[in-house]
């Protein structure tokens, strides 16, 4: 029993129930040193196993903190024997994380995939019906991948017959946001204290207890370790003192007084256990003679309880005795000790732990030590150990004599952050790096290569980007490509800019004139594959600011393969390319495109770029009408982006979000993505989802019959920073049609002047159905009006675009009815009800309703087979699932497995399952098979 923690151990039987009835979850329980966290999490171990439960623990090791992936092997390493249950890549991802198999640097398995990897085992583990209890104590010391990775599966459990529990010291920031329930303990109450108190094997006198229960505000560790008597035997007065610190420094302090009533040679020895990295008895005896001390002075550490040896391990009692033979240990001496334990790892299997000895013992530059930390960087990198290899890189520039060589360790450490998602580190790392390249450009040698300096500038200015500050990022690449092209780095310059143009594309039109400009003045060769690339980004933002083409582009095609063999590596100048097509008109292209990163990103495990190329896809979906499949696109990329922290692409994502929400009509929804969308970066730049925001809300006002306040969103979007940007030229048949339902007729020719140019640009289907629409609903006679009318759909059936084309349909029918042709203003307007009503374009349908009924038709046949169509049960059926159940049949109508789902969703197989159980009833089938011709019918 623990004495004073009743409410303590309901909660956590609340959590085991939980998990035993299939409602996994997670607590994370924080508290001071010796608050009683280990003896809470022994507790629910031992309820789990009377539950039958099989229990995974681990403790996190102050040493092994800065090895990726060391926490969470030690967690699951009794189940390493199911990573082959797993889909391939998340199967490659765990094994690589934990050095059983090897990639490439860059192919190492992404976090986000080593995450889904986690919650697909632990999912699996309770296949036998017996639920699972994870245990993760001193959660503070796991190394941060470790601990994200679990984290990432916690919130996720669903379904699960799974439980989490952390244990962890305040001011842990990844559990503290983690969103997870906590349990923060105190002290203990008075009578449970004095009874722990009274077990104490020592006679205490009455004054002694008061004040060791006056000191320790109940907390257990110091009831049990404060010394009896009034001194701790080192000058420092721990209980008579009132000016004495707070409780682990006396902590500290007391168990440096249990130290130091052992002989000396036990104390030495303590203190070289004290510096080791790794819990093995055997480096640890093996170095005691080097480090000037008997082996056998481990015995006395032992016996006194400090040391506690079991099967060829070691580990101090508590972690503050640790801590407090580190603080007492003087410089010299541990330095000593980093060499003793070096010459200890003789194996080939201890290289790389060997050389961060020898390393720590460094005291001067020794380019040895530096290249062998740059491999071991390298071998980190390939078993996705990112935090490792920033340290490694970072140690390894710092033991650089050679300045050029400092600089490039510098460089890799910057990228190895910023893979690593650590955007503060990535920016320390290349602002040192700049001081190194200052030093390089001060002296007489050759400075550094355009290459590398590039290189600089792209982590620098990708690490300000990650950290919100949008112009600063700009600014370091565009001034960093102006001083490589002035330095003989033209192609180096050329690639900068192919790779940072989103910089400029999300400021505003002055900046991405500027960076079209510098591009032009490079000097690189035209038969350059960089020159493809770049001529492309540039033939669409000439578009984009001058409504005009001017001159011959590739085809998107085209400028992919021209990329890949130009060198850019990685998803990220093909997603800008994908992004950026829909300006010259080739939407199926990016559609695509999007598609194969998509499949490369899920095959290769890169699934950190699988939101941005998610949100991309959806936005092309969008824009082809495709309303539905944008949508569950876009909750992907969503989901994925806030599971990540990618926070640039949730408010990309918000805003499309905004506006697929006001295309059906939900308002509440629209207004609350667009607000984020809106707000989500510093206020002095432009949010990445700004444009698509602004022409949500529009849109939304547009469909609910609120015209003028729908001009003043969308005028916004024409005098705006962002009138280059895609949203903007694809919100002009909105801003037409809201300037001529509110009377603006100068303002809606002027959007139909911009949409004309912009059309006879691209010379594309969809763009010219769009200007014939504008010039009919700009028409003073009906018969012009009709000729318009009537071109634009034949258009749509080359190039259908159905949100397009219903909006076009919708239109006709409205001036056919003010004109009283109510007969001829049936056949578009039915039309239309009934593809939005397939596309849930619930204001849009309703318009059209309106209107039919206008026009004496609600009771005729072909309104009547209109809505007995689109409201089948089937139909019906369908829009009664919730979000995430109809992303799920839709999955499963495609053919794909439950763990194919869950691996495209970030769930688990067993919550996909549950969710088709849950979602059979609603479509009345009895199975996945029914799915396909279900989905079709409707």
């Amino acid at each position: 029993m623990l004495s004073g923690r009743d409410e303590e151990l309901r909660i956590l039987r609340e959590l085991l129930t939980g998990a035993q009835d299939g409602r996994g979850g997670a607590l994370v329980v924080t508290g001071q040193p010796g608050i009683g966290k280990s003896a809470l999490l022994a507790a629910a171990a031992q309820e789990a196993s009377e539950l039958g439960a099989r229990v995974f623990r681990a403790i996190g090791y102050e040493a092994e903190s800065g090895l990726s992936y060391a926490g969470l092997h030690l967690l699951l390493h009794p189940a390493l024997d199911r990573l082959d249950v797993l889909p391939r890549p998340q199967c490659e991802a765990l094994s690589t994380a934990f050095g059983l198999a090897v990639q490439d640097a860059a192919e190492a398995a992404d976090e986000l995939l080593i995450g889904l990897a986690v919650l697909t085992l632990l999912s699996e583990l309770t296949e036998s019906d017996a639920p699972v209890l994870c245990l993760v104590d001193d959660a503070h010391w796991f190394d941060q991948p470790s601990l994200r990775a679990l984290v990432f599966a916690a919130r996720r459990l669903g379904t699960e017959r799974v439980a989490l529990l952390f244990a962890a010291r305040e001011g842990c920031t990844l559990l503290e946001r983690s969103g997870l329930a906590a349990l923060e303990l105190d002290g203990l109450p008075a009578d449970a204290a004095e009874q722990l108190l009274a077990a104490r094997p020592q006679q205490l006198s009455a004054g002694a207890r008061d004040r060791i229960l006056q000191q320790a505000h109940g907390n257990p560790l110091a009831l049990l370790e404060l010394p009896a008597e009034g001194s701790d035997g080192v000058g420092y007065d721990v209980l008579g003192d009132e000016s004495v610190p707070d409780l682990p420094a006396r902590l500290i302090h007391a168990f440096r007084a249990q130290v130091e009533r052992l002989p000396q040679p036990s104390q030495t020895f303590l203190k070289l256990a004290a510096t080791a990295e790794g819990p093995e008895l055997d480096v640890l005896l093996r170095a005691a003679p080097l480090f000037g001390v008997p082996p056998e002075a481990i015995g006395p550490a032992e016996h006194a309880g400090i040391l506690q040896v079991s099967q060829g391990t070691f580990a101090f009692r508590h972690p503050l005795l640790r801590t407090a033979m580190v603080s007492a240990t003087p410089a010299t001496r541990r330095l000593d000790a980093h060499r003793a334990l070096a010459g200890a790892l003789t194996g080939p299997e201890d290289a790389d732990r060997r050389i961060w000895h020898e390393a720590a013992a460094a005291t001067s530059p020794d380019e040895r030590l530096a290249a062998e930390l740059e491999r071991t960087a390298e071998r980190a990198a390939r078993r996705s150990g990112r935090p490792a290899a920033i340290g490694a890189y970072e140690r390894a520039a710092r033991l650089s004599p050679a300045p050029e060589d400092r600089l490039r360790r510098w460089v890799l450490a910057a990228e190895a952050a910023l893979d690593q998602g650590d955007a503060e580190r990535a920016e320390r790392c290349a602002r040192t790096g700049e001081a190194v390249l200052a030093e390089l450009s001060a002296g007489t040698e050759p400075g550094p290569g355009a290459q590398l300096r590039a290189r600089l500038v792209l982590a620098r200015a990708t690490a300000r980007f990650e950290l919100g500050d949008l112009r600063e990022a700009y600014r370091i690449a565009f001034t960093g490509a102006q001083e490589l092209s002035r330095t003989g780095g033209a192609r180096e310059a050329g690639m900068l800019l192919c790779q940072t143009v989103d910089l400029a594309w999300f400021l505003g039109d002055r900046e991405v004139s500027d960076y079209a400009d510098l591009f032009m003045t490079l000097d690189v060769p035209n038969n350059d594959p960089v020159y493809a690339v770049g001529l492309y980004f540039e033939s669409a933002i000439f578009l984009s600011l001058r409504r005009e083409l001017g001159f011959t582009t590739l085809n998107l095609a085209d400028a992919t393969r021209k990329a890949k063999k130009a060198g850019f590596s990685g998803p990220g100048p093909l997603i800008t390319g994908g992004t950026l097509a829909p300006i010259l008109g080739q939407d199926e292209e990016a559609l695509a495109l999007f598609a194969e990163i998509l499949a490369d990103c899920r095959e290769h495990g890169r699934m950190a770029w699988v939101s941005p190329a998610l949100g991309g896809l959806a936005r092309i979906q969008a824009h082809l009408g495709r309303l539905p499949e944008s949508r569950d696109s876009a909750e992907q990329a969503y989901a994925l982006a806030e599971a990540a922290g990618q926070t640039q692409w949730q408010s990309q994502v918000s805003g499309l979000l905004a506006y697929l929400a006001a295309a059906a009509g939900e308002e509440e929804s629209c207004r609350e993505y667009a607000r984020q969308a809106l707000t989500d970066l510093a206020p002095t730049v432009m949010s990445l989802g700004e444009c698509w925001g602004r022409w949500a809300l529009g849109l939304l006002d547009l469909g609910l019959g609120r015209p003028a306040a729908a001009l003043e969103h969308l005028r916004a979007l024409e005098n705006g920073p962002a009138v280059h940007q895609l949203a903007a030229t694809r919100a002009l048949p909105d801003l037409l049609e809201a300037a001529v339902r509110s009377g603006d007729r100068d303002l809606a020719e002027h959007a139909q002047d911009r949409l004309v140019r912009w059309a006879g640009g691209i010379h594309q289907t969809c763009a010219d159905a769009l200007v014939l629409r504008g010039e009919a609903l700009l028409a003073s006679d009906e018969a012009t009006a009709a000729r318009r009318f009537t071109a634009a759909l034949k258009l749509y059936e080359r190039s259908d675009r159905p949100f397009d084309r219903a909006r076009t349909q919708l239109l006709w029918g409205e001036r056919l009815r003010r004109e009283r042709r109510r007969t001829e203003a049936r056949v578009p307007l039915s039309a239309a009800l009934e593809t939005f009503e397939q596309l849930g374009a619930n204001p849009w349908a309703e318009r059209a309703r309106q209107e039919l009924a206008a026009s004496g038709g609600a009771s005729g046949n072909a309104a009547e087979a209109v809505v007995t169509a689109t409201n089948s049960p089937a139909a019906a059926a369908l829009a009664a699932l919730t979000s995430q159940e109809a992303q799920i049949v839709r999955l499963a109508a495609q053919g794909m497995s439950n763990r194919d789902i869950a691996a495209q969703l970030i769930l688990s197989p067993r919550t996909v399952g549950h969710h088709l159980y849950k979602a059979y009833p609603k479509l009345g089938v009895l199975s996945r098979g029914e799915l396909p011709a279900l989905l079709g019918a409707s």
